[in-house]
This record gives structure tokens, sequence and C-alpha cells, in this order.
């Protein structure tokens, strides 16, 4: 079996916006939880959502704290409920 690997950020990425395109069902955040170990620290949410924030696409601190909220959201039930079962 071929092994496809992605960085962090990339999968980050798709948590944090898979609301806005309509693909946030519990089955996809389940596979991106596994793809991630069951392993997502404050600091690397921190660090991707300053990365989304400094960005020239015109983001800021609202986007920062959305981008943060919604990957911290992410820990609480799919990462850290995980490892709890």
């Amino acid at each position: 079996m071929r092994q496809i690997t992605t960085p962090l950020d990339n999968i980050l990425s798709l948590i944090s916006s898979a609301h806005d395109y309509g693909f946030d069902d519990t089955i996809l955040m389940n596979a991106f939880a596994e793809m991630l170990n069951h392993k997502l620290s404050s600091e690397e949410i921190e660090v991707y959502a300053r990365a989304v924030e400094a960005t020239d696409w015109s983001w800021g601190e609202e986007d920062y704290e959305m981008v943060k909220q919604t990957l911290e959201r992410f820990k609480i039930v799919f990462i850290n409920q995980t490892k709890e079962k």
C-alpha cells in the first residue's frame, strides 16, 4: 500500500475551513483525528492560527480567533474525546 503524507498545516487548513465548504461531518473529522494520531497541541493550534492571521489575504485578529476556536473545538470533540474512550 502506498503512503501519502502531508504537512500538519494542510490538515489544520482543511479542518478550519471544513464548515465553510460543507464537509465538516463526523466521519471526515474522525479521519483527520486519525491522521493526527489523536494528537494536537495547543501550541500547534496557536502557531497555525497566527500563521493564518499573518497571511497577505487581509486576514486579521478576527480570523485568528475564528480559526483558533474551530481547531480548539475539533481538539475537544475529536482528539480529546477519542482518547478518553
